[in-house]
Parts: structure tokens; sequence; C-alpha cells
């Protein structure tokens, strides 16, 4: 069973900031060795990458990490605070859409303190003047201190909000309005696919180098493929322990079609906490097999994270 964050409102007084900005700045969610392993992960699948595709070019992101990678991957991308405030975001219909490791190359001084491009994610589009449930959250981790030099992330606050467009010039541009988030090694920020948001150009003497996972509803495609020995197994243990939000995770929601239709005539988190209450007593009726796996994966995790209750940086 997938751990849940020991403090529930740890999480939920974080919702409402990234209702109003569209964004979150979780401070110290993955450990040093956590970050140390990330870079050896890149390194390695880079160089996997050119073997296989015979050639010294540089791909820049590398993906499919579950697959390649389970005993790192996973620890990440179930990490309970994480995932606990995506499912308080988007309700039990979270599923993992993709992972990666990215490297942007430094480039000319003379780009510093320059936006890569302003945009919105996948899934999204220019939303109404309200707030509209995400159908994605993108999470950025970053491996390295986002100096100026290193470039870091850009953000309007609120655009997540706003019928809001942008000129050809704006687009590789700085806003007015626009924020700085100069996040640390191990922090992550939660990103609303409809956030107005950019990298910033790279002008260190080296990569800058992140972590990115994305969670999307249960009821879209998936882009990474789980289909391997490493993600089947995976699947197949969460239905032996029960565990529904594994399940989702790795993209089988059988729950989708009655859960689908809610908060239309009450509020939906009402029927989000009725269901997630449903799914952990059925996890509970497992007993030994989920603690057995619980156990392994905790003594087998690469390295071990740190506590579920990180500290969260509020939005400028």
């Amino acid at each position: 069973m997938i751990s849940v964050v020991a403090d529930p409102a740890l999480i939920r007084k974080h919702v409402a900031d990234f209702i109003e900005q569209g964004y979150v700045h979780f401070s110290g969610i993955y450990t040093p060795a956590q970050v140390e392993k990330f870079h050896e992960l890149y390194e390695r699948a880079v160089a996997d990458w050119q073997f296989a595709n015979g050639t010294d070019e540089h791909p820049g992101a590398v993906a499919g990490l579950l697959e390649r990678y389970p005993r790192e991957i996973f620890p990440a991308v179930a990490h309970p605070l994480l995932l606990g405030f995506a499912e308080a975001v988007m309700g039990p219909f979270v599923q993992l859409d993709s992972t990666v490791l990215n490297g942007d190359l430094p480039v000319n001084s003379d780009q510093r303190d320059q936006p890569v491009m302003w945009h919105r994610d996948r899934f999204g589009s220019v939303p109404p003047d309200a707030y509209v449930r995400p159908a994605s959250i993108v999470f950025l981790a970053y491996l390295q201190q986002m100096t100026e030099a290193v470039g870091p992330l850009r953000v309007v606050p609120g655009s997540h909000r706003q019928a809001r467009l942008l000129s050809a010039e704006e687009v590789y541009g700085r806003l007015p309005d626009e924020v700085l988030v100069r996040a640390n090694a191990g922090d992550a920020v939660a990103i609303h696919h409809n956030l107005l948001h950019s990298g910033t150009r790279n002008t260190s003497d080296r990569d800058r180098r992140f972590f990115g996972s994305i969670y999307n509803l249960s009821t879209i495609r998936q882009e990474d493929n789980f289909a391997g020995p490493n993600c089947r197994a995976l699947a197949e243990s969460a239905g032996r322990s029960n565990d529904r939000r594994l399940l989702r995770l790795l993209g089988d929601d059988p729950l989708i079609f009655p859960r689908q239709n809610s908060g239309f005539t009450d509020e939906q988190d009402r029927d989000w906490q009725r269901w997630q209450d449903e799914d952990a007593q059925f996890a509970a009726q497992a007993g030994d097999v989920a603690a057995t796996a619980h156990r392994v994966r905790a003594a087998l995790a690469v390295p071990q994270q740190r506590t579920a209750d990180a500290p969260v940086t509020p939005p400028n």
C-alpha cells in the first residue's frame, strides 16, 4: 500500500494556495542522497541512449524511468506528500502520466535572465476567468540550486485562471508580473497545467537538471509505457495488496465509471473523501500481503526518502 501523509492538514492548507496562485514550492522533498542518485541515473540513461542509437549527440531528456529504475523512481513518484497533494487537488483519479530526467546544456552568457519560452503544459488551454480543476499537475524537482546563472523557474501567478494570451514577442520575453522561483536541490514545484511558466536560459558551466513527473486524471491517456515487466510486476503486486492507489497510478482504474460523476449537485470533495476512505478500508483487508510489500519496498528502495512531512515554501 502506498503510504499516506502523516498530517493531512499539511496538504489541505496548501491546496488553497495552489487554487489561488497555480503553483506550490515544496522545500526539501528529496534527500541529498536521492538528488545524487538522480544525477547518476541521468548520466547512465544518457549513455544508454547514446549506445542504443549509436550517436554521441545529447538527448537532453530521458523518459520512461519507472520501468528502467523502479527501486529509485517508485519512491519518488509515490512520495506521500506529492501524491497526497495531487489527490487533494484532482480527487482519487490520479495516474502517472510520465517521468523524465532533463538536462539543459549551457548557452552563451549574453542570454542570462532570458526565458526559454512561456507556455502552458500538456492538456492545457487558455482557461476561463475562473479556477478549473487541473487535468494534470507537473512536479519539477530540481537537482541543483536554481541560481541566476543556472536559470530559475519563472511563473505568472494566477494565470491558470485568466483568459490571457501572449504576443509572439511576449512568449520569449520577460513579463512584468512574472515571479522567479529560486528552488534548491531537492525542492519540487507543483504546477497547474494551465499556469503560464517558463524555464530560464542556463548560462552556468554545467547542465541545468531536474526530475520531472506528471500526474493526470485516470480518464486520460498516459505518455509513458507501463507495459514492461517491472511495471507489470508493480501492478500485479497492487492487485494482490488491494492497493487501488497504486493501480490507478499505473493506469488501471476499475472504479472510474461509477466514480467519475461527482460534484454536480454537492461539493465533490465529499465524494472524494468517501472514496479515499473506501480505498483505505479495501487495502486494509489485504493484511499481511500489503504489509510484506511495504516492508520489502522500504528496505530495498534506493535511497531511502525523507519524511513525508517535508516543509513547504509559500508562493511569492
